[in-house]
């Protein structure tokens, strides 16, 4: 009997100390790593691509901005590009088709001479010639957005010959996507 009492003691003690142990905590899952946008990482080779064709970049945060005149780039009358324009264009075109994880937007901008309605149309063929050169380099055309601004937005005064030229341009913006997975969403 006293050897079934003590059985039954430790095994009364085994389940007690089984039910007081805690079980370790599974390690919490690593942190994502920090993804470095397109923009960042290509910076430095737009930067150069601009510098030889005398185009402008800026660049703010994560965002880059080429700014493309159309003097020396498009034929002076039309909205076709030039072959001196075609060559820059396609460089920025191999770079950018990397660009999956990125939005381009192209706009297009005219000067204040003339009607609204032709400015308008004006500043959206040329945004368009560029997105088709891009397009035809490799960028997916479902990465890029078309916008025709035409006298809007202008960067120096209309008056004098010098901010005409100023003003009619086309530009390409690239941003990162935001990734669903980063997006939060209001209870």
């Amino acid at each position: 009997m006293k050897l079934l009492s003590a059985i039954s003691l430790g095994s009364v003690l085994l389940l007690l100390t089984a039910c007081s142990s805690t079980k370790a905590t599974p390690p919490p899952p690593p942190a994502p790593k920090p993804v470095t946008p397109w923009t960042h990482l290509h910076l430095d080779e737009l930067r150069a691509i601009a510098a030889e064709e005398r185009y402008e970049l800026e660049h703010e945060g994560d965002n880059v901005r080429l700014i493309i005149p159309v003097n020396g780039n498009f034929h002076p009358k039309r909205t076709l590009l030039l072959p001196s324009g075609l060559v820059p264009l396609s460089r920025v075109a191999k770079l950018l088709r990397g660009a999956t994880d990125s939005h381009i937007q192209v706009t297009g901008y005219s000067d204040s001479v003339g009607d609204d309605t032709i400015n308008q149309r004006l500043s959206l063929e040329r945004a368009q010639a560029v997105a088709s050169v891009l397009q035809l380099g490799g960028v997916s055309r479902n990465n890029m957005e078309l916008i025709s601004l035409g006298e809007a937005d202008p960067r120096a005064d209309n008056a004098t010959a010098a901010g005409r030229e100023q003003n009619r341009r086309v530009v390409i913006n690239i941003t990162p996507r935001i990734p669903a997975s980063s997006v939060a969403l209001a209870p």
